[in-house]
């Protein structure tokens, strides 16, 4: 060992002392790769080439995505970083190895690099022949093998974060037990206090939504997180040098503690006297955080929130004690630590329980606003947004959530409407939180950082905070895609008016140039729409198709690529559109024709408590709270057919009408003459009806809106059921 041959000899007798693990990691990397990809070559596949999906498959068991050899490096960085350094645990051990004429850093490099080697060397070479094996099989030998040694390095790079943190962890401890635990505390504890952050904001701040922020912090401050997070996405430069650096702080961490660490510690729960105050007053005010967050969840009030405290704090601070000490008898050491733990962690629930920052009170700098996006929740949820994607002869239709396309897409173009937004909500009365609410989402960019809030607003101070954001262009810009297409793309327009649809060019013959102007008419309304135009129900839905959309049509795939998306409601007040329809010879109907329908069935909801059902008590209508039942009754009388006609909304035309509500309205099943019964089954909800004079019906469903009308409805079917 004092030879100038000290490193390999001593390598060699840390190998021999640790052999137990060399043929462990050999035999898990043999199982994992060679096993495995001989199995792949008997397999039999049906799908495609079979040499392609082999080959693919070959890929993907030897790259470092592979699920099973990122669970398995993460073990083994474990297991050999905490037993590789387990001789500082035992006294013996350690007046041994220290009395050896060796500097302790030469100590160290041995006993890390042994470490390395046992993961390292079965993984490269089990790697590389099962490569072989691939190549043999007619896999592309050298998209393999390129792959083999990628991952291997990546691997092995992304493997000595956690190896050597797991040596830090053994470091700073004297019990193998104990440096498990400190390193599970190494890779939790932040990411634990980031989601108790986010549960705190979520339950105390009215305007917290910004759940990435949090989630971003995640795999900056917990290697396990850091490790994990390396193994998706490309593996570029900077992922690369972002782990090497990490590596080399940690490396030089785990060395500077290795040569201060006394020779005394062994045995003891913490090596550094030092470090002890600092860790259990970290963990107790964790520990405190969320023990009141739970008992706040389930006791609802303050008084709760305070004994979860306590008893978390309490608690973890005990058991802490006993893990430091080794005794019971210790169990409330250091008191005043204690309670300073649990102020701290009160005074950290307080800044969120009572705004202490001015979170929800604050209002960007409209001079320093570069841009902003307004997501409202309860308008335009209609929209569709995504994209049909073309793989192969497959059209898929993959869905893009709409936060993340309003966030992409939409820029205010007066940005001081979005600080008017936030300025409103600040200005309600907030002990007034009864009625009908709806969430609106803002995201500010100011000085190119993304503040995101939720503001939630009462309907009717909605439609107010709403209306001029509603009729800013860049609102619309960022909210419609169709305003994103050209006139030359429309191949086809299908328009569907109360379930009876048409397409403008196959059934109606219309020349598919024109088709670019009925595209220029609908853009146009639809960017001069106000708010208020979008609570009338629309008299029909169209929706314009590209050549992949038609496609998707045509082959069949509309069921799960194409089918009931990317319809747009053309409203009332679309004056251009329906000048234009009615230029090709469409003209949408704005109400069915009374005379055309046979006869309403309503489905009237009643108060169990009402005169009618609990048999005649005439207080009770007035009781702030009911039981509901259902009453369904045939409306025949031909004046009060016409009246519902005149109000009824088709059912699935609900969707496009912003803020409307569906309490205290009725629910209609109106029956249609057919002239046939092919005409019956295609445009009713149901099978066709013959009766005994022959008459052929279908059937369709309505809605009418709370009103006179409904009410009247109402007080009909309660007669009904008082004369049955």
């Amino acid at each position: 060992m004092t030879s100038k041959n000290w490193f390999f000899s001593g390598l060699t007798e840390e190998l021999k002392r640790r052999l137990w693990a060399a043929a462990l990691s050999a035999m898990i990397f043999f199982f994992s790769f060679p096993v495995v990809m001989v199995y792949l070559t008997t397999v039999e596949f049906t799908d495609g080439s079979r040499i392609q999906q082999f080959s693919r498959e070959a890929l993907q068991l030897l790259s470092c995505r592979n699920a099973w050899t990122i669970f398995l490096m993460a073990v083994l960085a474990a297991l050999l970083g905490v037993s590789g350094f387990s001789y500082l645990n035992s006294r013996q051990k350690v007046d041994f190895y220290h009395s050896l004429p060796i500097r302790r850093e030469k100590l160290f490099a041995v006993q890390y690099t042994a470490g390395v080697l046992i993961a390292a060397v079965p993984y490269l070479v089990f790697a590389l022949v099962s490569g072989a094996v691939a190549a043999a099989a007619n896999a592309p030998a050298g998209e393999i093998f390129r792959t083999v040694l990628e991952s291997w390095a990546f691997s092995m790079l992304s493997f000595l974060i956690l190896y050597t943190t797991a040596v830090i962890a053994v470091m700073m401890t004297g019990n193998t037990v104990v440096a498990l635990l400190g390193l599970i505390v190494f890779c939790a504890y932040v990411p634990a206090f980031l989601g108790l952050w986010e549960s705190l904001a979520e339950s105390c701040l009215d305007t917290f939504c910004d759940y990435e922020l949090l989630a971003g912090w995640v795999p900056k401050t917990s290697p396990f997180a850091f490790y994990i997070s390396g193994m998706t996405g490309e593996l570029a430069a900077g992922k690369i040098f972002s782990r090497l650096a990490v590596w080399g702080i940690l490396l030089l961490t785990a060395l500077f503690l290795h040569k201060k660490r006394p020779s005394e510690a062994a045995g003891r729960a913490m090596a550094f006297p030092v470090s002890r105050p600092v860790i259990r007053i970290l963990l107790v005010v964790e520990c405190s955080v969320a023990g009141l967050l739970f008992f706040w969840v389930l006791g609802k009030g303050l008084g709760w929130a305070v004994f979860g405290l306590l008893a978390g704090g309490v608690i973890s601070h005990c058991v802490i004690e006993i893990i430091y000490h080794f005794d019971f008898k210790k169990l409330f050491s250091h008191k005043l630590q204690m309670v300073f733990s649990l102020a701290l962690a009160f005074g950290f629930f307080s800044l969120f329980y009572w705004d202490l920052t001015g979170y929800d009170r604050w209002i960007p700098d409209e001079g320093k606003l570069q841009s902003a996006s307004v997501y409202p929740t309860g308008v335009d949820g209609w929209v569709d947004y995504g994209d049909l994607e073309l793989t192969g002869t497959n059209i898929s239709w993959i869905w893009t959530g709409n936060q993340e396309y309003i966030s992409e897409n939409m820029k205010l173009e007066d940005k001081a409407l979005a600080a008017e937004l936030a300025r409103a909500w600040n200005n309600l009365p907030q002990e007034d939180t009864d009625g009908r609410q709806e969430n609106v989402y803002v995201e500010f960019v100011m000085g190119g950082k993304m503040v995101k809030r939720r503001y939630k607003f009462p309907e009717d101070a909605l439609l107010q905070a709403l209306e001029k954001i509603y009729a800013d262009p860049g609102y619309k810009e960022g909210r419609y895609p169709l305003l994103k297409m050209e006139p030359d793309q429309v191949k086809e327009v299908q328009l569907s008016v109360r379930g009876r649809e048409t397409w403008l060019v196959r059934r109606e013959a219309v020349p598919e140039e024109k088709l670019g102007g009925l595209l220029k008419a609908y853009q146009q309304d639809l960017r001069e729409m106000t708010l208020e135009d979008t609570q009338a129900a629309p008299a029909a839905q169209i929706r314009f198709l590209d050549q992949l959309r038609l496609e998707a049509v045509e082959e069949g795939a509309a069921s799960y690529a194409h089918g009931d998306v990317e319809y747009y409601p053309v409203y009332p007040s679309f004056s251009h559109t329906l000048e234009a329809l009615q230029e090709l010879g469409l003209s949408p109907k704005q109400q069915e024709d009374p005379e055309q329908i046979r006869q309403i069935h309503a489905e009237v909801q009643i108060p169990e408590d009402s005169p009618a059902i609990a048999g005649g008590k005439e207080d009770s209508l007035e009781m702030e709270s009911w039981s509901y039942s259902y009453r369904q009754y045939e409306e025949t009388d031909r004046e009060m057919i016409r009246r519902i006609s005149e109000e009824m909304i088709y059912a699935p035309y609900q969707r496009y009408q912003n803020l409307s509500q569906a309490e205290n309205g009725i629910y209609l099943d109106v029956d249609f003459y057919a002239e046939s019964a092919e005409e019956a089954e295609v445009l009713g909800d149901g099978d066709y009806i013959r009766t005994d004079q022959d008459e052929i019906y279908y059937t369709v469903r309505y809605y009418l809106p709370a009103g006179e009308l409904a009410e009247e409805l109402t007080d009909r079917a309660i007669e009904l059921s008082e004369s049955e």
